[in-house]
C-alpha cells in the first residue's frame, strides 16, 4: 500500500538481506469510515497485497478497486495496479503503477527503475513512463521493504518515530518525504491469524509529504499494526477528503523457497 504498502534490522541501502521478512498473500475489504467533505456519500472497495521471495529481491503486487459514491448518488471506479522488484542488496527497484477510471481508460502509467549508485544512498530514477525522465534520489533514500524494515527495527527500538525518505515508485515526482510515528510496541498476542499470533507488533502512522511543498498537511497517511513479518494488519487509508477501514479479510503465508538464511 502505500504500502503495506507492506514495512528486522535497521537497513540502509546497500546492507543485505530481510531476514524477518516473509511472503505473502492477504486481502483486505476496505469500507468508508470517515468524510471530510460533502461530495462522497458512500465508498467500498478490495485490496489484495502479494509479496513474493525470489532470493535475491522481494516482488511486490497490489491490487485495488475502490467505488465511491457521490452526492448526486453517481459512481465512480478506479483500479489501480502497482507492481515493484526490490532487490535484497538495496541497490535496485523496478516499479509500474497503473490506475484506471470507470471507463478502464488510463489515468496514472508510471513505470521505471531506480538505482542506489552511491554510499549515502544517493542515486537516479529513470522512468520509462514518463518516457525519458530522469530524476536524482537524494541521500538516505530508501526503498518500500527497507522502508518497512526500518519503521520495524525502530518500533522493537524503543523509537517514538523516524523520518526516512522514500521512493517507492508511486509518484512521477521522485523520492518522498515520510514520517513514522511509532505508537506503540507489542510483544505476541492472540490473534484470529496463528502466522501473527506468535509475533510482535508495531503500531504506526505513516505520513507521505511532497519533498518539495512546505505544506504541514501529508498527500496520504496510512496506519496500522505492522508484524514483524512485514504483515499489515486492519489499516486506516486516509486520502484526505475520506478515510477508508482496510479490515484483513485472509492471509496466508508460503514457505521460502530459498532455504535457510
Amino acid at each position: 500500500m502505500k504500502l503495506p504498502l507492506a514495512l528486522l534490522c535497521l537497513l540502509t541501502p546497500g546492507l543485505a538481506d530481510a531476514a524477518g521478512l516473509t511472503g505473502q498473500h492477504a486481502l483486505y475489504t476496505l469500507s468508508l469510515s470517515k468524510v471530510r467533505t460533502h461530495d462522497i456519500t458512500g465508498a467500498t472497495g478490495q485490496l489484495s497485497f502479494d509479496v513474493a521471495d525470489g532470493c535475491t529481491g522481494w516482488a511486490t503486487t497490489q491490487h485495488m478497486t475502490l467505488l465511491l459514491r457521490g452526492v448526486d448518488g453517481t459512481l465512480t471506479k478506479s483500479v489501480t495496479d502497482y507492481i515493484t522488484w526490490e532487490s535484497k542488496d538495496g541497490k535496485t527497484l523496478t516499479f509500474t503503477l497503473r490506475e484506471s477510471d470507470n471507463d478502464g481508460k488510463e489515468q496514472i502509467d508510471d513505470a521505471g527503475t531506480a538505482t542506489h549508485t552511491a554510499a549515502d544512498g544517493s542515486g537516479i530514477i529513470a522512468y520509462t513512463t514518463p518516457a525519458n525522465t530522469t530524476l536524482r534520489m537524494p541521500p538516505g533514500t530508501l526503498f518500500p521493504i527497507a522502508h518497512t524494515e526500518a519503521l520495524l527495527a525502530a518500533g522493537a527500538a524503543g523509537e517514538k518515530f523516524i523520518s526516512p525518505t522514500l521512493f517507492d515508485g508511486t509518484t512521477a515526482d521522485g523520492a518522498q518525504a515520510t514520517f513514522v510515528a511509532i505508537l506503540g510496541h507489542h510483544g505476541p498476542m492472540p490473534n484470529t491469524y496463528p502466522a501473527l499470533a506468535a509475533l510482535p507488533s508495531s503500531d504506526v502512522d505513516i505520513a507521505f509529504y511532497e519533498r518539495k511543498n512546505d505544506d504541514e498537511n501529508p498527500d496520504f497517511r496510512n496506519q496500522m499494526r505492522y508484524f514483524d513479518d512485514g504483515v499489515a494488519g486492519n489499516m486506516a487509508l486516509d486520502f484526505g477528503d475520506f478515510v477508508m477501514a482496510a479490515k484483513l479479510t485472509h492471509l496466508s503465508i508460503p514457505p521460502s523457497p530459498c532455504g535457510a538464511k
